[in-house]
């Protein structure tokens, strides 16, 4: 009998497991992250010239052009972080939208550019349409990067979607902000229309950026570029109002410190008084 009952106890927990794993795979962010762990950019060739840019099949010529750009997108990520990037980081060029969703971890089509498991994924609209982009989204997605570098991607994931936005958009010089202007994000922010500061990632809050109150008009590709902009501004406030308050609190986010201490370590004040003395700022009257 109790054999029986032991039996029955295994069989009732592995259909358990095996039912959780399947409701799992109905999540389509389980899916698409499950397929980009699959289609790992390392097993595509890598570009005799620098072994660190792989390429879909047909994308060489596509890879030596971003070879040339890596080196330069590398240092000026270094250069803001404050910190060598801790190992070589893969690029991966397709030339195959298809290819490209299923690499990306998010099976997003719209994305051009997108950094996941540590690794950089550029779509093959930046060597087409979208050329103009390439430099700057280059360094915006190896800014992510750098982060998991030297970060778990427990630790990446965890820090505030508008920081790490808005850190990649400061390093590239607006690259994923492109549509908006500062002086149109300047105009939303005195009217209140501006993002929420959360303090950390969350699954209710996963890829997104949120506003402080729910936009006029719907979620759309401009809400989006407006969120990025206005980070990528309050970013920059941060490092330029304040070069050394901003490498402290770099290099303790780098040695995964929590983001609210790496932020009053840094500044010897918290998020909301940096927040409020950079709305000020955007007064017509500054």
């Amino acid at each position: 009998m109790r054999y029986r009952i032991g039996k029955i106890i295994v069989a009732t927990a592995i259909g358990i497991v095996l039912l959780t794993a399947a409701g799992l795979a109905a999540v389509p962010m389980v899916r698409h992250a499950a397929s980009g762990w699959w289609n790992n950019p390392e097993e595509l060739p890598a570009l005799s010239q620098d072994p660190r840019v792989h390429y879909e099949a047909g994308g060489s010529e596509y890879a030596r052009t971003v070879a040339q750009l890596l080196p330069p997108a590398l240092a000026r990520v270094e250069a803001v972080h404050g910190r060598k990037f801790g190992h070589p980081v893969t690029v991966a060029v397709y030339i195959t939208p298809e290819a490209f969703v299923a690499a990306n971890g998010l099976g997003d089509p719209r994305s051009v550019g997108m950094t996941f498991l540590g690794r950089v994924m550029l779509s093959p609209a930046l060597f087409s349409r979208q050329r103009h982009r390439l430099p700057a989204l280059l360094t915006h997605e190896l800014s992510h990067a750098h982060l998991a570098t030297w970060m778990s991607q427990w630790s990446v994931w965890r820090l505030p979607q508008w920081f790490k936005e808005g850190l990649a958009v400061m390093v590239s010089g607006g690259g994923g902000a492109e549509g908006v202007s500062e002086s149109q994000a300047r105009d939303a922010i005195r009217r209140g229309d501006h993002i929420s500061l959360a303090t950390a990632n969350s699954l209710l809050n996963l890829g997104v950026i949120r506003y402080v109150q729910s936009p006029e008009i719907p979620d759309t590709s401009f809400r989006t570029l407006m969120a990025y902009r206005q980070a990528g501004m309050f970013v920059t406030f941060l490092h330029d109002t304040d070069p050394a308050g901003f490498n402290r609190m770099m290099h303790l986010i780098l040695d995964d410190c929590p983001f609210l201490e790496a932020v009053t370590t840094g500044y010897g004040t918290d998020l909301q008084a940096l927040w409020l003395r950079f709305a000020q700022a955007q007064s017509p009257l500054q």
